[in-house]
């Protein structure tokens, strides 16, 4: 993943690593309002040995003394030391779990023991610290102290050999090479150390966003539908020309372009319809409308583009060219027994099928019967010829064709056309999906014209359209300086303002067909 990935995973997904932050903050929040609070309270001690009075007795005292130090550090959470302070405090606890409440540690270059006592009762935490270094250096006296030797004797005031009664000498004392010294005393303490609650806020915090970004990053490996243009950009290079809000339910399959011309949808529609203008067409205005899968919308796309372009004045052709689910005679209301079908096996005219829809720009080629064949009649020398017609005879025609992944209709029809418009539904159509037919039309070298994000959510719509109109996706040509004799006359409909006002029917036609000829005579391949 790059760095644009992980930022549009970020802008789908802020919501919900804000949730695991949140979650997260308050887990420890809870945890640390639950939690016991812990006191600690520490003592020290001195560790010094009598090393005598030249400096190599000193030297040598002291490194003894240094081990001693590290020594008596393990010594002091051992049971001989723990058990007595245990049974003095009434302790109901064992020594092992005693040992684990008890820190030892050695400041450096010193021969001091520190000793730090933690536990829920400040007053016995600070008692206990002082009662360990009592018992150690009592324990240390017990286990250190060693026997006079027999030369070993007490001397007097004056230095002489002290003797019984019985003349002999009277051996010394037994004395302990070390002596530990308790120079701080604990005291009790008034806050506790843990727990510590902006340390477990800021924790919580940090591991709710790290939760929330790998709960993010796992989401949109899971889950690869589109979700937003940013999800459609990201797959395919062909420019957004259209961005097409969620329609009503009760308004599904309806022709809103022409039924309900305020609406957000019929707007986008015209959008849509404007933004072709900006295609390079190298060839004539007919167009393949599918999309990779099924369920996506194309034959809604194709109905409401058809009503849109026609409101201008243009004549334009739906050609019902799916030949397997055909649904678009169903949304203009139209008669679907007889149409493509009849002309392509020689039973039918073209004149004989067509129906006009509510006005005289605006016509339907319906499928007519569902064929046993329906790719080879797509791809047979009898549909070539009847596209050149259709061409000639409409300013725009638009196809509407299965989707490309499961059968090869639409790839068929994809070669003889001036472009595709490839329909993806957001929250529907998956981003491999728009990969694969993507592929499978560049190796026919079908030219896809643009991409049309349909199904929207209803939220944003208004910012949707922006984008979808004003985003750098789409193509910014600045329009050439000429005059319109020169341009097509579909180019001078969608150039004209609000879509083009209506041309002179028959000079439109006789300059679109001329054009027409010319560029599908360059672009007609072999099926």
């Amino acid at each position: 993943m790059g760095t644009r990935d992980y930022a549009r995973i970020f802008r789908r997904s802020w919501l919900l690593i804000v949730v695991f932050a949140i979650v997260g903050t308050l887990a420890a929040w809870a945890v640390t309002a639950t939690t016991t609070p812990r006191y600690s309270a520490t003592s020290a001690a001195f560790v010094s040995s009598d090393a005598g009075g030249t400096l190599n007795e000193l030297t040598q005292g002291n490194a003894f003394t240094q081990q001693r130090v590290n020594t008596y550090a393990k010594l002091i959470t051992e049971p001989i030391v723990t058990e007595p302070v245990i049974e003095d405090f009434g302790l109901d606890v064992s020594p092992g779990a005693f040992a684990g409440d008890v820190t030892v540690s050695i400041p450096v270059q010193t021969t001091m023991l520190e000793v730090t006592v933690s536990g829920e009762s400040p007053a016995i935490a600070a008692s206990v610290a002082n009662a360990l270094i009592t018992s150690l250096a009592t324990t240390v006296e017990q286990i250190e102290t060693t026997a006079v030797s027999s030369t070993q004797v007490m001397l007097d005031a004056a230095g002489n050999p002290v003797l019984d009664a019985a003349g002999n000498p009277v051996p010394s004392e037994p004395v302990p090479p070390v002596q530990i010294t308790q120079v701080r005393f604990a005291e009790t303490p008034s806050t506790p150390v843990s727990p510590n609650l902006a340390l477990n806020l800021a924790i919580g915090l940090a591991a709710g966003l790290a939760l929330g970004v790998l709960a993010a990053i796992l989401r949109d490996l899971i889950d690869t539908r589109l979700r937003t243009l940013d999800d459609v950009e990201a797959v395919t290079t062909a420019p957004i020309v259209g961005a097409i809000p969620q329609a009503p339910r009760s308004r599904s399959g309806s022709i809103l372009a022409e039924d309900d011309p305020g609406s957000p949808t019929a707007e986008s529609f015209r959008i849509l319809r404007t933004n072709l203008q900006f295609l390079d067409v190298d060839g004539p205005a007919t167009f393949v409308v599918t999309s990779p899968s099924s369920g996506e919308g194309k034959s809604t796309v194709t109905t409401n583009l058809a009503a849109s372009i026609a409101a201008t004045g243009v004549r334009v052709l739906v050609v019902e060219a799916d030949l397997r689910r055909p649904q678009v005679h169903n949304y203009f209301g139209v008669e679907g027994g007889a149409g493509l079908t009849d002309i392509l096996i020689g039973r039918a005219e073209l004149a004989d099928v067509v129906q006009p829809w509510r006005s005289p720009n605006l016509h339907i080629l319906a499928a007519g019967r569902i064929p046993p064949n329906p790719s080879e009649l797509l791809g047979s020398h009898q549909m070539r010829e009847l596209m050149t017609q259709l061409q000639e005879r409409y300013d725009v025609v638009l196809y509407d064709t299965p989707p490309v992944l499961p059968v090869p209709d639409a790839a068929i029809l994809s070669r003889t056309v001036g472009g595709v418009l490839l329909v993806t539904s957001i929250d529907h159509t998956r981003r491999d999906e728009v990969r694969s037919a993507v592929i499978a039309l560049e190796k026919i070298n079908a030219r896809i014209s643009g991409v049309v994000a349909n199904r929207l959510p209803g939220r944003g719509t208004t910012s949707y359209l922006a984008e979808a109109y004003h985003s750098s996706s789409t193509p910014q040509r600045e329009p050439a300086a000429e005059s319109e004799d020169n341009l097509s006359d579909f180019e001078q409909f969608l150039r004209a303002p609000g879509g083009g006002a209506p041309l002179d029917l028959d000079s439109r036609k006789s300059t679109f067909a001329r054009s027409g000829r010319r560029s599908h005579r360059g672009h007609e391949t072999s099926p």
